[in-house]
């Protein structure tokens, strides 16, 4: 099954969740594998990557994957039952390191601006979700509902930072999730994926960018704070 599902984790903030399935678990190896075998796994998702770039999810041939990464049919199949398991692997990838710029503030000093942690923030989530829209797109799919996706550990990771970041800008603490839930549906994978195929990419990644153009009537005025 191809979905973005995740063990029972308790989501602390602050720290990077583990986002792996069993089934991602699986595909990743044990920690002692043989160094040939980590070198092989490297090379399929660096493979699939590239193609993928260039056609789509629905354009990636496992034989073709297994002769553009340079490894044997067996080698591949062996380490990942189809091409869904291999984007899965490859997702989860891309979350962690992800979810570690977000730990490490992206490398911004200390003492920035609330307002230019919550862009980054926010433009960085944008860009996952376009870049990967084909996957997430997928992984939607297999969950079948809204709601499931809004259960998840990487929607939730998302929800408790985006929220976090906006009530640093002046977002009322009560009203921050709320603004965080509404900003993410507008990241829904099916969405952005028809939006790009219905207009340039980068004028669907600079438009959402620009979605916090609306944080000024959303920040906390000083008769409400006075008043709480």
């Amino acid at each position: 099954m191809f979905g973005w599902r995740s063990r029972a984790v308790e989501v602390c903030v602050g720290r990077v969740l583990p986002l792996l399935s069993v089934d991602v678990a699986a595909e990743r190896g044990p920690p002692s594998e043989r160094k040939d075998a980590a070198r092989n796994r490297q090379k399929i998702i660096a493979a699939a990557r590239t193609l993928m770039e260039r056609r789509g999810l629905d354009g990636v041939c496992m034989d073709e994957l297994a002769a553009a990464a340079g490894v044997g049919k067996g080698t591949l199949y062996r380490r990942f039952s189809d091409k869904h398991a291999l984007f899965r692997a490859l997702l989860d990838d891309d979350e962690r390191v992800l979810q570690e710029a977000v730990r490490t503030r992206f490398g911004l000093p200390k003492d920035s601006e609330p307002l230019r942690r919550l862009l980054t923030l926010w433009g960085a989530l944008v860009d996952f979700v376009i870049d990967h829209k084909d996957v997430l797109a997928a992984a939607e799919v297999e969950a079948r509902s809204r709601a499931a996706l809004m259960e998840s550990p990487p929607y939730l990771w998302r929800r408790i930072e985006l929220a976090r970041a906006l009530s640093r800008c002046g977002v009322d603490v009560a009203l921050a999730p709320i603004v965080a839930d509404a900003w993410l549906q507008s990241l829904a994978a099916d969405v952005v994926r028809a939006a790009c195929h219905a207009a340039p990419v980068e004028v669907v990644r600079s438009t959402l960018k620009a979605l916090p153009g609306g944080l000024p009537a959303l920040q906390a005025s000083p008769s409400d704070t006075s008043a709480s």
